[in-house]
């Protein structure tokens, strides 16, 4: 997972969407999907750490723009302004998703499909290349690589501890291409002791 530092020494946080809808959500409406359950929890448990008075650094909480997008749960007249209410704990930071964001995912995505899916990426490649001389890769851009590459620029200046994710099946692998500290909300990213607490990890 690219991440070596405990949870008591985060301090630059950036929080993927699909971690903040979990924590707005009631593990209540989900009687029939345990997993479900326990990813909200440890939203909910890992929140409660990080908000403790005693802690050592106070949280630096960073979401980007695309989550604001993202986010249309939140039935507020400002999405932004609801974000930092909920997020009382700590300090928060909206990233924009700009020029300098893209051309770091610019870089990235070739190498991301090439290991995706080696041989329909380069033939795909080369055929627009002899084509057009130009490669379009506009249906291969998700969110996820956007906030991720706002996450990039943050790493590459020393200003990310961890990123918190619920997304297992794409954010997560992505992250770990980029070789971004990041943990998703599962039991083995985050251990429980014999009284069900949280364990430094």
């Amino acid at each position: 997972m690219g991440n070596s530092k405990k949870m008591s020494d985060w301090t630059h946080i950036l929080l993927d969407t699909s971690f903040i809808i979990d924590y707005l959500s009631s593990p209540e409406k989900f009687d029939d999907n345990p997993k479900k359950q326990e990813s909200i929890k440890l939203a909910n448990d890992i929140m409660t750490e990080l908000s403790l008075a005693n802690r050592a650094h106070k949280p630096q909480f960073y979401i980007t723009s695309i989550t604001i997008g993202e986010l249309i749960k939140l039935e507020t007249a400002s999405i932004s302004r609801k974000i930092i209410e909920i997020f009382y704990s700590g300090d928060v930071t909206f990233l924009p998703y700009g020029k300098s964001e893209a051309e770091e995912m610019n870089e990235f995505i070739q190498k991301y499909r090439k290991l995706k899916e080696p041989r329909k990426s380069l033939q795909a490649i080369e055929k627009v290349k002899k084509e057009s001389g130009c490669i379009n890769y506009r249906g291969w851009i998700s969110d996820d690589m956007k906030i991720l590459s706002c996450a990039k620029k943050l790493h590459d200046k020393k200003m990310l501890d961890v990123i918190l994710t619920s997304d297992e099946k794409t954010f997560f692998p992505i992250a770990e291409i980029w070789e971004l500290p990041c943990r998703c909300l599962n039991l083995q990213h985050f251990p429980r002791d014999m009284y069900g607490a949280l364990r430094e990890q």
